[in-house]
């Protein structure tokens, strides 16, 4: 308080602010000092106390304090919201909230403690025209085996192979026996796995002339067909072994059994139903052609609810761009870091950072935090916005419709009122005269 105090006494400007507070305002804001201008709307909450300078219960705080007030204000090291609202209880100068802003989204020791950005709109794959145009594939662990699975996105039949090895020679004689089985795709989905971004892989793809496209690393949302269908066989085998029956009829039954409102997974593949160990007519197994129109409006339709209803909790991230400062998150949950933007990958949403560690990394968009995404938070409400000076109406004798003007710019016109006094007067006057 005695700094407080001697810098108020310091501060040159304050001294005309005292003066006005001692003496009173000028009546209009033109004729304030230049110095006090800001401080005309609210002058009246002004008042000096012990030498210094409060509005209302809270001290005002002199240039030559303000800084070392911010660093006082987050002391605690809370957020934006918090540490503002501690702040307007006891302090206030014009532009506080402001520079509490900035010092709280620059503060080193909060920004890598910063909490995880939320889900973005959901951005669903573009859907096939017809069976095993794209597909998705992944690997999971079960049982202590590796395996490969490998979905058809318009119809959700799936391969499922065990593998010997996680190399990419493996997960390809997988693959290209799966391709032998059922023709090659155009486009194939997968993780940002060693397996899948080799040089092996890739020449895998060149040659079997199909389209790559991965995931960015850490973000499986983006692989989400592969990932419930890994979810699926999992539940599939683990029921299988507890009843003790075999895991292939039960992925055979899966495989028969109507999906979506549709026909099963086999039928919309190959136009034709399996027979499985539920008895069956000639007539039902008999091959039949799907409307793939119908198909393709189907799970447009879902994709569509699916993500009306994820939507409803996302929240879309202020968009970046190559040379951006930001900071990365390298695996969710993990602090956060200096990085800078240095290229744009071909997938949506994903980015290639330089990181403060010197390496490069690929991530997702949910990964990086933008400089600046802190939404402003509004002043001090108790500070009325300045009005224009208004000229006072000259006093006439004849009735006028009286105008004032709110401090917030509002345009008040008294309603004319009956004089009851006069009107009573010239009753009684003209009854007595009857």
């Amino acid at each position: 308080m005695r700094q407080l105090r001697q810098a108020t006494e310091d501060d040159a400007e304050l001294q005309q602010l005292k003066a006005y507070i001692h003496h009173g305002w000028p009546e209009s804001r033109k004729l304030c000092h230049p110095s006090t201008t800001e401080f005309w709307t609210f002058g009246d909450e002004l008042s000096i106390i012990d030498d210094i300078i409060f509005k209302g219960q809270k001290i005002f705080v002199p240039s030559a304090m303000r800084s070392a007030m911010l660093t006082k204000i987050h002391e605690g090291h809370l957020g934006i919201e918090k540490t503002t609202q501690r702040a307007r209880q006891i302090l206030f100068w014009p532009g506080m909230v402001t520079a509490i802003q900035k010092t709280v989204s620059s503060c080193p020791i909060c920004i890598p403690k910063l909490p995880s950005n939320p889900k973005q709109p959901l951005r669903s794959h573009s859907m096939p025209s017809r069976p095993w145009q794209k597909v998705a594939t992944d690997l999971f662990n079960w049982n202590s085996k590796d395996y490969l699975v490998t979905v058809d996105y318009y119809s959700r039949y799936f391969e499922v192979d065990q593998l010997h090895s996680t190399t990419s020679s493996a997960v390809i004689q997988k693959l290209s026996a799966d391709f032998a089985r059922h023709g090659i795709h155009e486009k194939l989905v997968s993780d940002n796995g060693p397996q899948y971004s080799s040089e092996e892989f890739s020449r895998f793809a060149t040659t079997w002339d199909f389209q790559h496209d991965t995931s960015s690393p850490g973000y499986p949302q983006s692989n989400g067909l592969a990932e419930r269908t890994v979810q699926s066989i999992k539940n599939i085998l683990d029921k299988a072994k507890t009843d003790g029956h075999s895991a292939l009829l039960s992925i055979l039954e899966y495989r028969t059994t109507p999906v979506d409102g549709l026909a099963s997974p086999a039928q919309l593949l190959m136009g034709r139903q399996l027979r499985a160990c539920l008895p069956s007519t000639s007539h039902q197994l008999a091959p039949k052609t799907i409307d793939l129109e119908i198909v393709v409006q189907r799970r447009q339709h879902l994709q569509e609810a699916q993500g009306r209803h994820y939507n409803k909790s996302a929240h879309p991230l202020p968009p970046v761009d190559k040379g951006d400062q930001v900071h990365v998150q390298l695996h969710k949950g993990d602090n956060w870091q200096p990085a800078t933007i240095t290229a744009q990958h071909t997938a949506p949403h994903s980015f290639v950072v330089q990181a403060a560690d010197g390496g490069s990394y690929r991530r997702n968009r949910r990964f990086l935090r933008a400089a600046k995404t802190t939404p402003p938070i509004p002043d001090d409400p108790a500070t009325p916005t300045p009005v224009a000076d208004t000229q006072p109406t000259p006093h006439t004798s004849k009735p006028a419709m009286t105008t004032t003007m709110t401090r917030s710019g509002h345009i008040v016109t008294a309603p004319k009122k009956m004089d009851l006094y006069k009107t009573f007067t010239y009753t009684n006057k003209h009854t007595h005269s009857h």
